[in-house]
């Protein structure tokens, strides 16, 4: 919440076109608590004057816990992708990190970089790495080439299935070749799909 307050207060300061010096006095009466409140009163003389970035980190000792920042960090540390799609993890993972701008535990690109990296989908993984990804220069186009990996990887999903359960039936002597293509010939027609798609994708 308090974050969410912060932001919507620089969306004001933009679309009113309130100079860097009045920022803290334009809004700093809105916030609500008892807290807030007596901290306005303490220090109502120097609101005018005060900068922003020392107005913010007053309201963050007294709206948030002592140990936010470990506890912050370690959240960014310690977030992994799961079954969800790699946008959608490196989303969240970057907007917790938001929440350490301008103090030391901020995570620069590289750190996130390695982060995101670290702790993706094992297979995503392994298919980076044999897509060689690292040659990619900067942090934003790796973040665009993993997302379209990703996207081409999830493409065939029935195809994968079918494949499995066909070996596993033929492995009992249960899968009649008359209806179920070999493997070899499933594998390669998701192959050439996914290689279509991915040229796709690239376009």
């Amino acid at each position: 919440m308090l974050w969410e307050w912060f932001n919507k207060s620089e969306q004001f300061f933009c679309h009113k076109s309130i100079a860097g010096s009045g920022h803290v006095e334009a809004v700093a009466w809105g916030m609500s608590g008892v807290h807030a409140v007596q901290w306005l009163l303490a220090n109502s003389l120097s609101l005018a004057i005060m900068d922003w970035d020392v107005y913010q980190a007053h309201m963050c000792v007294l709206f948030l816990p002592s140990d936010w920042e470990h506890t912050t960090r370690m959240n960014v540390l310690q977030l992994q992708q799961g079954s969800r799609v790699f946008i959608n993890f490196s989303l969240e993972l970057m907007a917790k990190n938001n929440l350490l701008v301008g103090i030391d535990s901020f995570f620069n690109d590289k750190l996130v970089h390695n982060t995101l990296e670290a702790n993706m989908e094992r297979e995503l993984a392994q298919e980076l790495n044999h897509e060689n990804t690292n040659t990619v220069l900067t942090f934003w186009n790796w973040l665009d080439e993993v997302k379209h990996i990703n996207e081409r990887c999830r493409l065939c999903p029935k195809e994968i299935e079918d494949t499995i359960a066909c070996i596993s039936l033929r492995s009992m002597g249960s899968c009649p070749t008359a209806t179920c293509p070999s493997t070899p010939t499933r594998m390669e027609g998701v192959r050439r799909r996914n290689t279509r798609e991915r040229n796709r994708i690239k376009r």
